[in-house]
């Protein structure tokens, strides 16, 4: 089974590196600049895990996600910031996790299988 991501970043180089570094086997990768084209393209297509930056321009990553959680309350959902945002996502729900960035390959990659097996049971 294939996991597909979508993955929400403004600057073009992190963008770019970090689609490489998620896009591992059996991962699709659908990288996004902005938080309305990446809310486009989900209400079309199917996605295990959302993973966004919270600073983008005009919608930041928080409204981003809670229009995400509005059409499928479900859908796991990564934060990634350079401040930690805990306390702001709690009321969020469980399938949403932050991560501060610069994050490494294991960090994230840990948050996605914690998530997706979180959101399988």
């Amino acid at each position: 089974m294939t996991l597909r991501i979508l993955y929400v970043e403004d600057n073009p180089l992190v963008r770019e590196v970090t689609s490489e570094l998620l896009a591992q086997d059996r991962r699709e990768v659908v990288a996004r600049a902005t938080a309305e084209e990446a809310l486009d393209i989900f209400r079309e297509n199917a996605f295990d895990v959302v993973i966004t930056d919270v600073s983008l321009p005009v919608m930041s990553g928080l409204d981003l996600a809670r229009s995400l959680l509005a059409l499928k309350p479900d859908v796991p959902i990564i934060l990634a910031s350079g401040y930690a945002l805990n306390s702001v996502v709690q009321n969020l729900g469980p399938n949403v996790r932050t991560i501060v960035k610069p994050f490494v390959a294991g960090e994230i990659d840990s948050l996605i299988t914690d998530l997706c097996a979180a959101g399988a049971s």
